[in-house]
């Protein structure tokens, strides 16, 4: 017996240009099916229409409980009118502060999974709201944008932190007009600074997470599949995935093949240690999983992928490691351009990021190249700050064809001595 049953639920809101739209809900109900043959396990799915799903689909030990799951009774949505003056109040902080105009979407998500195997029938359910703010401004040499985001676990965390959300816009809005027009972004190796909880922490998702994924492991297909227990970094620097630690938003108990979700760590003070695992990557390299076998949905097979991946804290903080760089880069937000697996050279669009001059810092610079080896990189890391924070993906992540998933990264200061940046056309 191998069968999972799912039933997600989603509804947006927007604030765009042309004002705020509530976004049609979804709901997508589903069960798949997994069948031993000699090449593995082939997998059997369905959607699930009308009111309930159809009596005796399921085994009876099964039937009580993937039927409630597959209620097509809406769940959310009940507090529609709340969030949308929600939004209408960040935008109006964020034009009274002198943004030119504020892009939101918050978005809310309810997972209920049933995983049934031979050995355990697991139930789990995930809750989450997702923000995301985009400021604009016009700094008379074009138009310059700030994004940021954060989670919790319902709307009514959303809500309840419209203070601290109205001064983020407001703090968006005196940055771009503080820090704009930008300059040309520099070229050659420099000082990089990651500053605490920015999306710069896709560069371990991509640089550390993803060459150790189970799959990949057991095909030796990464730089640092071929590495395992050896020294690669200092001894400061720890980078994990815990599925766990979602900081109260997208954390999970159990992982979509009913397997407990269990902290790994990917460098242990500077050595490879162990990959992420799913039960078929987990049998192929002679391990036991540990709670990394994710679905995009029911629609899919499980991968090992990614939930929170973090850089654990060691000492100092953002202002202490950039006081004595005569000149640098602080860069706020990565976008992954190209990561070659096998040899670990990578490349990211630089997104946004200000010049440190004289331990401070600067002005905006213009997007970007950060490129380099993966082996380098992580050699040329020579502190790691104690001001960890979140970010989370809205866009979520990735991995072959089976579209995205969401994730998290944890992430303190994080200094590199020197890395290959460029403008990009």
């Amino acid at each position: 017996m191998d069968w999972f049953v799912e039933r997600r639920e989603v509804t947006e809101v927007l604030h765009q240009r042309a004002g705020a739209r509530v976004v049609a809900p979804m709901l997508d109900r589903g069960w798949s099916r997994g069948h031993a043959t000699p090449e593995g396990t082939a997998w059997q799915w369905a959607q699930v229409g009308g009111t309930h799903a159809k009596k005796g689909l399921f085994p009876g030990e099964l039937e009580h409980r993937a039927r409630p799951l597959l209620d097509a009774e809406p769940r959310l949505g009940g507090d529609t009118e709340a969030t949308l003056a929600l939004v209408h109040r960040l935008a109006e902080a964020a034009r009274a502060a002198g943004a030119l105009h504020l892009d939101v979407l918050l978005r809310q998500v309810e997972r209920h999974t049933l995983s049934a195997s031979d050995a355990h029938l697991r139930e789990d359910t995930q809750r989450h709201a997702l923000l995301e703010v985009k400021a604009f401004h016009d700094s008379g040499a074009g138009i310059a944008e700030l994004w940021r985001c954060a989670a919790w676990p319902d709307g009514a965390g959303a809500r309840a932190a419209l203070p601290s959300l109205e001064a983020l816009v407001e703090g968006l809005a005196r940055e771009l007009r503080d820090t704009t027009p930008r300059v040309p972004c520099p070229r050659g190796v420099l000082p990089v600074v990651f500053p605490p909880g920015a999306a710069s922490g896709c560069f371990f998702h991509e640089v550390c997470g993803h060459p150790l994924e189970g799959d990949v492991v057991a095909r030796g297909g990464s730089y640092l599949a071929r590495r395992l227990g050896q020294q690669v970094a200092g001894a400061h620097l720890t980078v994990s995935d815990d599925p766990t630690d979602g900081h109260g938003a997208l954390g999970f108990a159990w992982d979509d093949e009913g397997h407990a979700a269990l902290p790994v760590t990917l460098l242990r003070e500077g050595r490879v240690d162990a990959p992420l695992l799913d039960a078929r990557s987990a049998t192929a390299l002679g391990r036991a999983p540990n709670g990394h076998g994710r679905r995009v949905s029911y629609r899919h097979p499980p991968l090992p992928r990614m939930a929170h991946t973090r850089v654990d804290a060691h000492q100092g903080h953002l202002e202490a490691l950039m006081a004595d760089l005569p000149h640098g880069l602080l860069v706020q937000h990565l976008t992954p351009r190209q990561m070659d697996l096998l040899s670990g050279d990578f490349s990211f669009y630089i997104v946004e990021a200000r010049e440190i001059r004289d331990g401070r810092p600067g002005r905006r610079v213009g997007p970007g190249i950060l490129r380099g080896n993966g082996l380098e990189a992580l050699a040329a890391i020579d502190a790691v700050g104690a001001d960890a924070k979140n970010l989370f993906a809205t866009r979520g992540c990735r991995k072959l064809d089976h579209g995205p998933l969401p994730v998290s990264f944890g992430q303190p200061t994080v200094r590199f001595r020197g890395l290959a940046v460029e403008p990009s056309r």
